[in-house]
């Protein structure tokens, strides 16, 4: 099983978002059949990768991306690094191989101190979502994130949901916005045109 793809959009320039899976039933495909339900209806120019397990060597990922890209024609802007659930794993291999990605997102992740320390690190959790035997892990969890202050947001959904929630808030964060000067220029010349609309009346 290799990486597979999600390609929002037909254009060729897209942001990438990579997502490793979880472990257990968090396969990779069961994420590719969350990932099918919560996609917004108009194209986003993103591209998703989500990685064949939660292990999967960060080399490997790049590689086939670098394949698949090549493949297709495409020009790739790393967005986000999402890893659910023991996807964190994955993560932390990334932030020991120094990825170039400007964040990355967690999803109720197990707690892999070396996820949770990569750069510009958001973390969405729950730790009642780990019972029986792997109760221990939610306070570990609240451990690591604790130091993350505002960045680590403490959810009361349970784990299925918050992989919906923050795979939305990749794709959405992915999607190119006007530029602060383009935003400050729009009113400042809606003010202009008003001025002299008035000052024409006025006469």
């Amino acid at each position: 099983m290799s990486t597979a793809f999600i390609r929002l959009s037909p254009a060729r320039k897209l942001k990438l978002v990579v997502i490793y899976p979880g472990t257990g039933y968090g396969t990779q495909k069961y994420v590719l059949g969350r990932i099918e339900g919560i996609l917004p209806a108009d194209p986003q120019k993103v591209l998703i990768a989500v990685a064949s397990s939660y292990g999967t060597p960060w080399a490997t990922v790049v590689q086939e991306v670098h394949d698949y890209a090549a493949q297709e024609g495409l020009d790739l802007k790393p967005s986000a690094l999402v890893g659910w659930s023991g996807g964190a794993q994955g993560i932390a291999g990334a932030v020991a191989a120094g990825h170039d990605f400007p964040k990355v997102l967690l999803a109720d992740p197990s707690p892999v101190r070396k996820a949770f320390e990569g750069r510009d690190t958001r973390i969405w959790y729950n730790p009642e979502n780990w019972k029986g035997s792997l109760a221990h892990l939610g306070p570990k969890q609240v451990t690591y994130a604790s130091p993350l202050g505002n960045k680590a947001i403490l959810v009361s959904t349970d784990h299925n949901t918050i992989l919906d929630e923050v795979v939305g808030t990749a794709v959405k964060e992915a999607r190119p916005t006007l530029t602060p000067a383009l935003m400050v220029g729009v009113p400042a010349t809606l003010l202009i045109v008003a001025f002299f609309f008035r000052r024409g009346r006025g006469r």
